[in-house]
């Protein structure tokens, strides 16, 4: 069983912050039988380096991910060319090269549109594994949306990292999408329980300083939450387009005692941060279900997190955190209160949550839905442990 694997981002070494759970899920597929090749854009040099020889990287064409191209600028629509060229080109060399049973495209755009094209060409099934901007944010825009109904309605299966994100696929296209959880496991973690109540609480937020991740309202947030506890702390880890800002506001708060900024940190530097912080805060906006959440129930952090999504379903339904039910200050600011004051955070919920989300179910339920194959059985436990917008007509 041969699968072609088609990715907006695979991480160029394990400190490298794209897409790093497609990695894991590549393992585990190969170790229930299936041989991957991934294909994906390069943007940096360092992506040359020695990698595995399965993965074939294609000119991009830009050191800036397509996800973030700047569209109104005419010289983006000839480098948007290209790059559609270049990833078309080596697909069709992989797949003269090798005979495929199955292509998968992560996400909906512009993998998705790779798929489809080669499937059409080769007469290969694709499936498509959706997140939750695709559904969320992109499928929003007209243009855009047609685009995506496109390769979804053409695929054999199509998934979504989150079961909120599915219904809504099923809804809109009324056809099947079947959740397929994006999970990261951490190396290092030390499981020393959680936290307990404290009127000094270390709050985190990891991630991309983005204003779509409610990192703006977590500030406010955060403000009325110093007024009751004054020796609250905040630490935001991560890099984005918004950082600049974030720093003149935190500055227009008269937080800089209280708010530091770590930037983007190694693989073994988020566990570090996670095991030094008392709660993770994740106030997103469209999110369905973030890495970090599973990253937090890792490190038994309890988790404040917005009503989006999977997100406050998981929360709930395995007892990991508190839920706000939106990401309006006094909303979030309370449940941060009321998680300092009295945690919460479930160590049974903790195993079973880790257990569902384990990268090797994920890969048995791909192989079955997929590729038609028997699951096979477990010789082990469980492992505890963006998009582009294509405006192109088909």
């Amino acid at each position: 069983m041969r699968l072609l694997l088609i990715t907006n981002r695979y991480p160029a070494d394990a400190d490298d912050p794209a897409s790093p759970f497609v990695p894991h899920f590549v393992t585990a597929l190969q170790q229930c039988g299936v041989a991957v090749d991934v294909l994906t854009p390069r943007y940096h040099e360092d992506e040359l380096g020695l990698e595995p020889g399965f993965i074939y990287r294609f000119e991009s064409g830009s050191s800036i991910p397509i996800g973030s191209w700047n569209l109104a600028s005419p010289g983006n629509w000839l480098r948007l060319w290209r790059f559609l060229s270049q990833g078309c080109k080596m697909g069709e060399t992989l797949c003269r090269r090798h005979r495929y049973d199955h292509i998968l495209a992560l996400w909906a755009l512009p993998s998705g549109r790779f798929a489809r094209r080669l499937s059409r060409q080769f007469g290969i099934p694709y499936s498509v594994w959706c997140l939750g901007s695709d559904i969320y944010s992109w499928a929003k825009r007209p243009v855009i949306r047609g685009q995506i109904a496109r390769v979804l309605t053409g695929a054999t299966c199509v998934f979504g990292d989150g079961e909120d994100l599915c219904r809504r696929v099923e809804k809109w296209l009324k056809i099947e999408c079947h959740f397929l959880p994006s999970f990261r496991p951490l190396a290092g973690v030390t499981v020393d329980g959680p936290p307990l109540a404290t009127s000094a609480p270390r709050y985190l937020y990891l991630g991309r300083l983005h204003r779509a991740k409610g990192v703006f309202e977590l500030l406010a947030a955060f403000a009325r939450v110093r007024r009751v506890l004054p020796d609250a702390t905040l630490r935001l880890v991560g890099d984005g387009p918004d950082a600049a800002e974030l720093h003149q506001r935190v500055e227009r708060l008269d937080l800089m005692d209280a708010v530091r900024f770590s930037g983007v940190v190694a693989s073994d530097g988020i566990v570090t941060e996670l095991q030094h912080a008392d709660f993770v805060v994740i106030p997103t906006k469209s999110d369905s279900l973030p890495l970090v959440f599973s990253e937090a129930v890792q490190a038994c952090r309890p988790v404040i997190g917005t009503d989006v999504g999977d997100l406050g379903a998981f929360i709930r339904e395995y007892r990991v955190g508190l839920v706000a039910p939106s990401t309006d200050v006094v909303d979030l600011s309370t449940a941060m209160l009321a998680m300092a004051y009295e945690p919460s955070f479930d160590l049974q919920g903790r195993t079973a949550l880790l257990a569902r989300l384990d990268p090797r179910r994920a890969a048995e339920t791909f192989r079955t839905l997929a590729l038609g194959a028997k699951p096979t059985r477990r010789e082990s436990p469980p492992v505890p442990a963006d998009i582009m917008l294509s405006v192109l007509s088909s």
